[in-house]
């Protein structure tokens, strides 16, 4: 009687990092046997959005042996979820592996529900996945290290090498792509390319591909547009720059504003946006870990109801009710402190 072959389901992050740590592991287990199940497996993949995590009960196929969850931020909803999956579902191993400042945070919650978490906040987390791989001898091919250390470039804000910015293009349009179309096809091919050992033709048709370059570069016209006319009214805070952008954004992707501002005044920001829902997001840009740890800070000192996002890229929930001279007392307090 034959052995049946085991099931592992990868749930990853839409954006480059967690295409890039999903490849790494559908090549590890699916290409190769070894992570992280030690056998042959069968290997289901799908993008998860963080915030509709409980979507994910229709996107499984079966009972699984193992679910990994890739570069999500933690939740409150999170532990409720892997609960399910575990009773409801039959799923024997959940491993959660991640480096935002939420999954941190609440690290020991996580444990309580998934059987590994492994989390650092001081790498993306492709390159949480590639030093594990590498701790355990597996040999990743060089087209997707090369794509590991484009994203550890990203990721720090250091200043991307000559030898690597048509790939960093490549990059860049492959995640506005999937921001845009937001489809699930489109990415499960895309981490299918990246894992392949061998050369494959990029899945993005020339009709999508210039139906994105028009759409990026009307929103890069947008954000360059709105971050001229909000610079002007910047306030110095220390050696960072308060911009209150409530009544100008009114858009999703506040960061890529947070990043043109900070290149337009070559400074560290913090950028108030508004949304539809019950709180205000301030997005920290900062270098060296300091946008965490205002983030931080801000949490400790009860301005905040929650933090997200990365070390050097931080976002803040506020309490819609905060006034503008408060938020500015508590960040000139914050980035004295930090």
């Amino acid at each position: 009687m034959s052995k049946s072959i085991a099931r592992v389901f990868i749930g990853g992050d839409w954006d480059a990092d967690g295409l890039v740590a999903t490849a790494l592991l559908v090549y590890s287990q699916e290409k190769l046997g070894v992570y992280p199940l030690n056998t042959t497996a069968v290997v289901d993949k799908k993008p998860v959005d963080p915030e509709r995590l409980r979507f994910i009960f229709g996107d499984l196929n079966g009972v699984y042996d193992l679910i990994v969850f890739l570069d999500l931020p933690y939740t409150n909803n999170v532990p409720r979820i892997l609960r399910i999956l575990k009773k409801h579902f039959g799923v024997k191993k959940i491993m959660y592996i991640d480096h935002h400042i939420s999954t941190i945070m609440n690290k020991e919650k996580l444990e309580e529900v998934a059987d590994e978490v492994i989390v650092d906040r001081r790498n993306p987390t492709s390159a949480i996945v590639y030093r594990i791989l590498s701790e355990k001898g597996v040999h990743i091919h060089s087209r997707l290290k090369t794509f590991v250390e484009l994203v550890n470039y990203m990721d720090s804000g250091r200043r991307i090498p000559d030898n690597l910015m048509k790939l960093f293009e490549l990059v860049k349009l492959i995640s506005k792509a999937l921001t845009i179309k937001r489809d699930v096809e489109l990415w499960s091919k895309i981490v299918d390319w990246l894992a392949s050992p061998t050369p494959l033709p990029l899945p993005l048709e020339e009709g999508v591909l210039k139906r994105v370059k028009d759409i990026v570069e009307e929103r890069d016209r947008m954000v360059e547009e709105i971050a001229t006319d909000l610079a002007v009214s910047a306030v110095k805070i220390g050696d960072f720059r308060f911009i209150d952008a409530r009544s100008k954004w009114r858009y999703r992707g506040a960061s890529a504003l947070a990043s043109k501002l900070a290149s337009m005044l070559k400074a560290p920001v913090i950028v108030w946006v508004d949304t539809n829902k019950e709180y205000t997001l301030l997005v920290i840009k900062a270098f060296k870990g300091r946008a965490y740890r205002v983030a931080k800070y801000l949490l400790a000192e009860g301005i905040a109801l929650d933090i997200a996002g990365h070390p050097n890229l931080a976002i803040v929930k506020i309490p819609k009710n905060v006034k503008n001279e408060e938020i500015r007392e508590h960040l000139y307090r914050a980035v004295y402190y930090v």
